[in-house]
């Protein structure tokens, strides 16, 4: 009787739902606001520099259609614009209006002051959302439509130095506090209330986030679902003029890409999870979430190369991202697709519930 009382329990605890909001690892996706380059775009490119446009032919449904799919990380890109107009004429739309194109390019929002979205300007300029708060939005008005859907990781990216290739626009730096204050308003204005699990939050009466997440931990994913947070990763300089009369993140939107050391460290990101998968695994079992990738610039997909894949899934990483999640667009017909396995979009973290756990997406 003994025996079955211990067997039962443990069936019980296999099945119950995970602890807390990084107890899971889903599927996310890499550049998820990303149009597809226009033909006359991408010809030029091909003929400049064959391995970059390899590399940038790839490209994503819109968000709220990710997220459909069970997408559960995203991320988006950002230039700021502050007084607006600054790309209204990316050279790469006039390339496609002399050949005949029509790319739907939003010159209207794109003249409009506030924070922009796309890839590289003049060139991999064509975006799903377009602004910041479009994107936010569209995340908003999904995750409202499913209130119990898992937490949704957005990763705030900002390449805001200036390119080495001619014909590149310049980008404004965003080490500068009243360009950061900006994009936190805009950032609290689309997503207002509760939605935003922010530092505050997650850091409690902890003396600082790194001890909060190592200690008391994340909110419950109870407490997590049917909300967003969001992680700035921007060069040191920027994410040093972020934290700023702001220890610890205190009054702040986002969490940042910290040195472990730091007191301000709860999530990492770790681009190749072949070379640092155990550092990866180490973070995990300490608390902190962390985002790597399965594959990039297309290399994996057009070798159909999973080691990186599986190595990211065995790492515990709770975000690991993709171009190919299922339905993801496929426009060089490469027939390549990232799920966990059994074609999960989302599960019990293996390194942290490694003895499973049943998880409603």
């Amino acid at each position: 009787m003994k025996a079955l009382l211990i067997a039962a329990a443990l069936a019980s605890g296999a099945a119950a739902a995970p602890r807390a909001m990084n107890d899971i690892q889903v599927v996310g996706s890499h550049n998820s606001f990303k149009a597809q380059i226009p033909a006359a775009v991408m010809q030029r490119l091909r003929a400049i520099d064959p391995a970059s446009a390899n590399g940038l032919a790839y490209y994503h449904l819109p968000l709220s259609r990710q997220l459909d799919a069970g997408v559960r990380q995203l991320e988006i890109d950002i230039f700021a614009d502050p007084d607006g107009g600054r790309y209204v004429n990316p050279a790469g739309e006039a390339l496609a209006e002399a050949a005949g194109e029509r790319t739907g390019f939003a010159r209207a929002a794109m003249a409009a002051p506030g924070y922009k979205v796309f890839h590289i300007p003049d060139v991999d300029y064509l975006s799903g959302c377009v602004t910041l708060l479009r994107c936010l939005k569209e995340v908003d008005d999904w995750s409202r439509a499913h209130p119990r859907h898992l937490p949704i990781m957005i990763t705030i990216n900002a390449a805001d130095t200036p390119s080495s290739r001619p014909g590149i626009s310049s980008p404004l730096p965003l080490d500068n506090p009243a360009l950061l204050d900006a994009l936190d308003a805009e950032i609290t204005a689309a997503l207002s209330g509760k939605r935003l699990i922010r530092p505050d939050e997650v850091r409690g009466t902890a003396a600082t986030l790194r001890d909060a997440v190592r200690t008391t931990g994340w909110p419950s994913l109870k407490a997590a679902r049917g909300r967003i947070y969001i992680l700035f990763d921007v060069r040191t300089a920027v994410s040093e003029a972020y934290r700023q009369g702001h220890p610890s993140l205190a009054g702040r939107a986002m969490f940042g890409w910290y040195p472990d050391t730091q007191p301000e460290s709860a999530i990492q990101i770790v681009q190749d999870p072949l070379v640092d998968g155990a550092r990866i695994r180490q973070w995990v079992k300490q608390g902190l979430i962390v985002r790597t990738r399965t594959d990039a610039n297309t290399e994996e997909a057009r070798h159909h190369d999973l080691r990186k894949a599986r190595a990211a899934m065995e790492s515990g990483a709770q975000a690991v991202s993709t171009d190919y999640y299922p339905g993801a667009p496929d426009p060089d017909r490469l027939g390549f697709r990232i799920t966990l396995p059994g074609g999960e979009m989302a599960r019990c973290n293996p390194v942290r519930v490694p003895r499973g756990c049943r998880l409603k997406p």
